[in-house]
């Protein structure tokens, strides 16, 4: 399993959707990071990085350097939509992207994301 530099993967992420103008400030942001970093050991890392990816590998040069299927550079981003429309969370792996809803308390979104 590759070892995934938490600090370098939350620098590299963008954020959209309802996340969009509070970003990184957003609870349900703060919790998605909370649960990953904490909560997640190496193999969950892995397997959520290839969920939303395609690949559980890192970039050899960091997540700044992650790319599409397109071959060009495409941040990892966290797209926050509405929890009544989308229960669980999707991924977009042509683009990088999570689409996470809003949870309304981390247990639920550790519960959804697991």
């Amino acid at each position: 399993l590759p070892t995934i530099d938490m600090d370098d993967w939350e620098q590299n992420t963008i954020y959209s959707g309802l996340f969009e103008s509070k970003a990184y400030r957003d609870h349900v942001v703060q919790w998605f990071w909370e649960v990953v970093r904490d909560d997640f050991d190496q193999e969950m890392k892995a397997r959520l990085l290839q969920f939303v990816t395609g690949t559980s590998g890192v970039p050899s040069k960091g997540f700044s350097f992650l790319q599409g299927n397109d071959g060009n550079i495409k941040k990892f981003a966290v797209h926050g939509v509405d929890r009544k429309v989308y229960v669980y969370p999707r991924a977009h792996t042509c683009f990088n992207r999570i689409d996470l809803p809003n949870y309304t308390s981390k247990k639920e979104l550790y519960e959804k994301l697991k």
